[in-house]
């Protein structure tokens, strides 16, 4: 078995918020060293101890120079395995997999069409409804076109207008009826793609996973228990836990699309019909993945292994609740008070931070003086 022998990672999107958690996860693994490319220099994983080497380029959002940043930085530092982050880069690498997995290994990846389809949304929907997967209705939102009338007449409101690619809740409306929907047309023209779902009365219940070939390597199932103010945005505080019904869902989806790589599928239970529905796959690393790896699952250092071709252990899913952010600050305050403590055993996002402060520290600061800075540029005015 060669799990533990040293190898050499390359993140090749630093600047992406995903990238420290990523990071992170490759650090705990001591024989494991991780160099970092990113379009941003002041971007703040260069301020990581486990960042073994930061490079920089000028990326000005032209993908034919990060592409030869990547070439570059590959030939020069020599990484054993490739691992993008985000969406961007991740189409990047599989659109030259062919060519770069000559000068090194690349983590498990899905087909490009694979990848398009997962990442829009109003392709997704169309996928699941031919795939008999249980989903929410949804229709593609044009409003130019000659049956869009008609399609929302028979609508089920309330629903949810979302941008066809996105992530983190970004643009999401909740619509109440027709005549809102009309009203939102009205107020604003709309110049991205959106698909118009109809909202589910329930809770939502996610999954992350790791797969080769339509087979799940490693997962970790999550249910919210705590959000923050912002509507739609992710949970700062999740339950992790196996359940069967959920499992065999993701299965049957990972097996129909014969998927390859990583991705966290959002589905939400519907009271009403007492099912549990497919919602979303996002194709690429998630905000809560610290979370994932409380719960006994290193999603990214898992990818890595089997990009080499190494030995997988079987990652037992191990019950917990994880909190970030300011959630973590005001849990951490009440269980200093004498109240009856939950029996799941609960990991604070605060245990990474303080192992490796200074990325966090940096981003507080910048976020600071950009605050200060607005203020200052509003008083001259």
């Amino acid at each position: 078995m060669r799990t533990k022998e040293r190898f050499s990672v390359l993140i090749p999107d630093g600047e992406s918020g995903h990238a420290i958690n990523v990071l992170r996860c490759l650090g705990q693994m001591k024989h494991v060293r991780v160099f970092v490319l990113s379009s941003d220099p002041k971007s703040i994983i260069r301020f990581s101890k486990y960042c073994y080497k930061f490079i920089s380029y000028a990326d000005e959002k032209c993908k034919e120079k990060r592409l030869n940043a990547i070439y570059d930085t590959v030939k020069k530092v020599k990484p054993d395995v490739i691992l993008p982050v985000d969406i961007n880069t991740i189409s990047i690498v599989l659109s030259n997999k062919e060519t770069l997995s000559k000068l090194a290994s690349i983590v498990p990846l899905p087909c490009l069409d694979e990848f398009q389809i997962a990442n829009d949304k109003g392709l997704l929907s169309e996928w699941l409804i031919r795939n008999q997967i249980p989903c929410p209705p949804t229709i593609l939102f044009k409003v130019n076109d000659a049956g869009f009338d008609e399609a929302i007449s028979s609508f089920l409101f309330p629903a949810l207008l979302k941008p066809c690619t996105g992530f983190g809740g970004e643009g999401i409306e909740f619509i109440e009826d027709q005549n809102a929907l009309y009203n939102l047309i009205k107020e604003r023209a709309i110049s991205r793609e959106f698909i118009l779902q109809s909202f589910i009365n329930g809770y939502d219940i996610d999954c992350s996973i790791l797969c080769e070939n339509g087979k799940i390597l490693a997962y970790t199932i999550q249910k919210g228990f705590v959000y923050g103010n912002i509507r739609f945005r992710r949970a700062a505080g999740i339950d992790l836990f196996h359940d069967d019904k959920i499992y065999n869902i993701v299965r049957e989806v990972v097996e129909k699309f014969n998927w390859t790589g990583i991705a966290h599928i959002d589905l939400r239970y519907d009271a009403q019909d007492d099912q549990v529905k497919l919602i979303e796959i996002n194709p690429r690393y998630w905000a809560t993945l610290m979370g994932s790896f409380c719960a006994g699952v290193n999603f990214p250092y898992l990818a890595c292994l089997s990009g080499l071709k190494r030995d997988i252990l079987n990652s037992e899913v191990k019950p917990v609740r994880y909190i970030q952010g300011r959630a973590a600050l005001k849990s951490m305050t009440k269980m200093i008070l004498p109240r009856k403590r939950k029996k799941l055993k609960i990991q604070y996002s605060f245990k990474f931070i303080l192992k490796d402060p200074l990325p966090t520290i940096i981003f507080y600061l910048k976020a600071e003086l950009s605050r200060v800075n607005k203020l200052v540029g509003i008083s001259k005015k």
